[in-house]
């Protein structure tokens, strides 16, 4: 299976790339300096997987890119917000 980006969300002035690596699994890309920041899965519950970031504003990004529908993630929105 082959990476699939599935758009850009932007967070505290900052623009990152949400990639697909394999259902429900993301990886985020800082557009700025190509860095991959981390990685996030989405399932019953939302988990985080920060590399180069915080954990708290990797789940801003992970809660982006679910509320502007850059995940195939099919749930209650509320989870998230």
């Amino acid at each position: 299976m082959q990476n699939i980006i599935r758009g850009m969300v932007q967070v505290g002035g900052t623009t990152y790339r949400i990639v697909r690596l394999q259902p429900k699994l993301y990886e985020v890309v800082r557009v700025l300096d190509d860095a991959m920041i981390g990685m996030f899965q989405v399932g019953r519950e939302l988990e985080v997987m920060p590399k180069a970031i915080d954990s708290d504003s990797m789940y801003q990004i992970a809660r982006a890119a679910i509320r502007e529908a850059k995940t195939s993630w099919i749930g209650r929105l509320e989870m998230v917000e």
